[in-house]
């Protein structure tokens, strides 16, 4: 099977876009991911990126993480897609793209791209233990589920989310399964955060989590409704506004080409 495959990244975070306007590899979106994602057998990324015709608007993009799992919503994702769409015509610099149940708003000028990500729904807070260590977390949702920890303990972060991040995730607490953020407030307009994507594992960065992290911080009183996110791969800058939660980044190309699968691993 020979496709034409782009991969981009976030701020660190990387997908490989395929186009499959009338699904006919839907099939195969599973087996896809799981080759291209693999850094030996594939090219390598956090995912795959599915260009689709939409139901609701022109088109859809879905989401399907290196374990071959789909994922509801992929901040960073939206971002790469709308910039992807602009360049190859498909869509203007202002657009509405379908992701999972739904429709967000898009702005790209230049290599940076903004995206409306909808409201994010706070489920309530919950304590879980792993092993001798209890973790008081948020539970939220901005169309996939996230479980927010805020902590004191700034240089442990990485760690943490590198030794729990796995286990909360497949946590009980969690039947679908959980994405994962473990924050640090340093003022009321910056967060420092790692996360533990669910089906991935510790990414560079995550606009999802960026985004449903700083809603639940503001909504708690630690910070501003503008703020700025800062993860290993760089920073996200959040607005919080009625009508959802704006996430603006920068997003890159890194390679365009063919993609053999029964070469890379089939």
């Amino acid at each position: 099977m020979k496709m034409h495959v782009t991969k981009m990244h976030a701020l660190g975070n990387s997908y490989i876009i395929i186009e499959d306007l009338d699904s006919k590899l839907e099939e195969y979106y599973k087996e896809i991911a799981l080759i291209l994602s693999d850094k030996s057998f594939g090219i390598g990324s956090d995912g795959i990126l599915v260009l689709n015709k939409g139901r609701i608007v022109k088109y859809k993009m879905r989401i399907f993480n290196p374990d071959g799992s789909e994922a509801e919503m992929c901040g960073n994702g939206v971002r790469m897609f709308a910039k992807y769409l602009l360049d190859k015509n498909y869509l203007g610099n202002e657009a509405e793209i379908e992701v999972g149940s739904r429709v967000v708003k898009t702005f790209v000028e230049g290599n940076m791209v903004s995206v409306n990500m909808g409201k994010v729904e706070i489920i309530g807070e919950a304590e879980i233990e792993i092993g001798n260590r209890k973790f008081k977390g948020v539970k939220a949702s901005i169309g996939n589920p996230h479980f927010i920890i805020f902590s004191n303990e700034k240089d442990k972060l990485k760690q943490y989310t590198l030794d729990y991040g796995f286990f909360i995730e497949n946590h009980k607490e969690f039947p679908n399964r959980t994405n994962v953020e473990f924050a640090y407030i340093e003022d009321k307009k910056k967060i420092k955060l790692y996360v533990w994507e669910r089906g991935v594992g510790m990414t560079l960065s995550c606009g999802s989590g960026a985004c449903a992290t700083a809603f639940v911080a503001n909504y708690y009183g630690y910070t501003d409704k503008e703020l700025e996110v800062t993860l290993p791969g760089g920073s996200l800058f959040i607005k919080i506004t009625d009508e959802g939660v704006i996430m603006k980044g920068p997003v890159t190309y890194v390679l365009r080409g063919e993609a053999y699968l029964d070469v890379v691993g089939k």
